[in-house]
């Protein structure tokens, strides 16, 4: 798990991910603060601060004469004596004379513990003695009752020393501290906004999905063959109709497909008849239509092409260009028919479907007949296209490794995950096979990646 957020941990890709959920990061800010809100009232609090000060004497003698100089012993002594004179005086005895004296209705020994605070001032025989309170004078009251009752009764449970008011206490008029209805729907705010980052910022790490074309590169040594732009259908358009190949398909579908054909053209162009298997690691990935555009757009240059649709599990080509004819791939492997039946696109490009009426028959595609086919083929045809199931499902695809055949992987943004495309990698790497290269597929036309994303179709050079 570690190497995959190494792998996938890209500071562009993460703040993309969090600046396309910005929007429902200050949605959850604000939910959070309108149930902060809501229940605001339960945690609002205003409190007030009264305190008096005391100095303490080794030396009971001397609190009362203002003469003496204390020595720096005495000090010493008598700033020991302090942490003796604080556990007295939040003791419940201590507090019980308190509660008596001070006569207010619903001051309790307890309440008092949890309401006194006290300091030290360091290397001095100074402490301070603070009470909190929501009501200002009830604070400055039993603050008082403690400073009238602690200079003799706490000594004279301790039996040492003494000690005297040095500054005495004032009513306060400030709060000490206060939580509003305004601060309250700022910190629910900034609770909400901040867990929600939190988990989609999770989600980003952990996110596999290839967004951008730089993590191919970054991830997979393997070319990139071309990128092709995601086309939305029209409203009366089918799944395929705007991206199938054909003569007068819009700019940026036949751009992308001579780039990828002079990809495949010019890179170790001297074999007689490349076969190239097109194949990905799952589903919807849009193996199909370009295995189809590609030759497709291969015979649009003259090259005598043949589409082979050897994916009998899932096949999806009589949907892309649909023929009436049933027969097909299976139908000669099995041999029912004793000649392969082909349907002509055009004068360059012929195609053999999958069959109709048999299905599921992948251990065709392992037999002699499959392989025998394939090299008869080859000796008719510049080029095979051979669109195959998804490898990272099912296996069959790998049984082409024997003829030394160009794996071409089709990848589609926003939707593949890189574990997944790694995986088929490593299956095809261990079998040797040739991996020739990626279709980056469905890329945003408006994406920093694509080569025509301010292109205009009214603009066509």
């Amino acid at each position: 798990m570690l190497n995959t957020i190494l792998e996938n941990f890209h500071v562009e890709k993460i703040f993309t991910a969090l600046r396309k959920k910005l929007q429902y990061m200050i949605i959850a800010g604000v939910l959070a603060a309108l149930l902060c809100a809501a229940f605001g009232n339960r945690f609002s609090y205003t409190t007030y601060r009264a305190g008096v000060s005391f100095y303490v004497y080794s030396n009971p003698n001397n609190i009362n004469d203002m003469g003496v100089n204390q020595t720096t012993t005495e000090i010493s002594q008598a700033n020991r004596l302090i942490t003796s004179y604080v556990q007295v005086l939040k003791s419940s005895t201590f507090l019980s004379a308190v509660v008596d004296e001070l006569g207010l209705e619903g001051y309790t020994v307890e309440r008092l513990q949890r309401s006194i605070g006290t300091r030290a001032v360091n290397d001095t025989a100074i402490f301070n003695v603070y009470v909190y309170d929501a009501n200002p004078a009830n604070a400055f009251a039993v603050i008082n009752v403690i400073s009238e009752l602690a200079p003799t009764l706490i000594p004279a449970v301790v039996k040492a020393g003494g000690f005297r008011v040095l500054d005495a206490a004032v009513l306060p008029t400030e709060p000490d501290s206060s939580l509003g209805m305004t601060q309250i729907i700022i910190v629910g705010f900034a609770i909400g906004f901040i867990l929600s980052f939190i988990v989609f910022l999770l989600m980003a790490i952990f996110d596999t999905t290839i967004k951008r074309v730089y993590e191919v590169n970054d991830i997979f040594n393997i070319p990139i063959l071309g990128t092709v732009p995601f086309i939305a259908k029209g409203k009366n358009e089918s799944d395929y109709e705007g991206i199938v190949l054909k003569e007068d398909s819009s700019f940026i579908v036949k751009e992308a497909y001579n780039d990828i054909r002079s990809n495949l053209l010019w890179s170790r162009s001297s074999e007689k008849c490349p076969v190239y298997v097109v194949t990905s690691a799952d589903n919807l990935e849009g193996k199909s239509i370009n295995a189809y555009n590609m030759a497709k757009s291969l015979s649009m240059v003259g090259k005598k092409v043949l589409l082979i649709d050897a994916d009998m599990r899932n096949s999806k080509l009589r949907t892309i260009f649909p023929n009436k004819e049933k027969k097909g791939l299976a139908d000669y492997l099995s041999d029912k028919n004793a000649k392969p039946t082909f349907v002509r696109s055009d004068d360059n490009f012929d195609i053999m479907y999958a069959s109709e009426n048999i299905k599921d028959r992948s251990e065709l595609l392992s037999t002699q007949r499959w392989y025998d086919f394939i090299l008869e083929m080859k000796e008719k045809y510049d080029v095979l296209v051979v669109d195959m199931s998804t490898l990272g499902i099912y296996s069959e695809a790998l049984s082409m490794t024997q003829l030394a055949a160009r794996y071409v992987i089709v990848i589609r943004e926003g939707m593949t995950k890189f574990v997944r495309t790694k995986m088929i990698v490593r299956k095809l790497e261990e079998h040797n096979a040739d991996i020739y290269g990626i279709i980056y597929n469905g890329i945003s036309i408006k994406s920093k990646d694509y080569n025509f994303r301010n292109y205009k179709e009214n603009k066509q050079a």
